[in-house]
């Protein structure tokens, strides 16, 4: 059993000039779906969450996101609780976590903080290509264009921004505008993180219903 154990030592963002790194990152519609209905849900608060996948010659392939929390993102037992939960739902498939997401409350920031960093360092510890998924909120909409995540990869010790686009999402412009729909359906009403999971645990954190939902809309 892998087990989880987060350090105080991490490496913070950091943006160099000129500086071109390219992501080598795919998500698919479901991962990307469900990090952005969690971060509606909850559209007043800070939200988090991993991502699970697999690597194929430097790439990513970012299959599934589970939605973490969205009251406390810094409590530590409880993260360590949820990573752990995870990595055995992991055992005995193709799966393992490849990434850690976070939205931010306010509005106006998608930059990755000390929590975020934190945990990214883990998670890369265990995945050498781990990616730090950053939700740009103001892109998140019913009619949005272009894809609402910022993707970071640790590069020299410091998890730096990486060239993404529309392209780096499986579906591209048609699966923007896939998740606008669940959105504008309020998608996310019988989504389930972590937290809801602790307060309730008949409620199942690996979100079956929202996966079918998805699965119809992709269909």
């Amino acid at each position: 059993q892998q087990l989880f154990r987060l350090k105080i030592v991490f490496h913070c963002w950091y943006w160099k000039p000129n500086f071109v790194m390219k992501a080598n990152v795919s998500l698919s519609l479901r991962a990307y779906a469900k990090l952005i209905l969690h971060a509606s849900k909850f559209s007043q608060r800070a939200v988090c969450g991993v991502v699970l996948g697999s690597e194929s010659n430097g790439r990513v392939f970012v299959e599934d996101a589970i939605p973490l929390f969205h009251q406390g993102l810094g409590l530590s037992p409880m993260l360590t609780a949820a990573l752990i939960q995870v990595d055995e739902h992991c055992q005995g498939s193709d799966l393992q976590i490849v990434g850690y997401y976070q939205a931010n409350e306010l509005l106006d920031n998608s930059l990755p903080d000390t929590a975020a960093c934190r945990v990214a360092d883990e998670i890369q510890e265990k995945f050498p290509h781990a990616c730090l998924l950053m939700v740009d909120n103001p892109k998140v909409s019913v009619t949005a264009d272009d894809i609402a995540v910022k993707v970071y990869k640790l590069h020299e010790s410091k998890w730096r921004i990486a060239e993404h686009s529309l392209s780096t999402l499986e579906g591209g412009l048609a699966s923007v505008r896939t998740v606008g729909r669940l959105l504008r359906e309020r998608g996310y009403a019988d989504l389930v993180d972590f937290d809801s999971h602790l307060d309730d645990v008949r409620l199942d954190w690996l979100n079956p219903s929202v996966n079918s939902l998805i699965d119809l809309c992709e269909a």
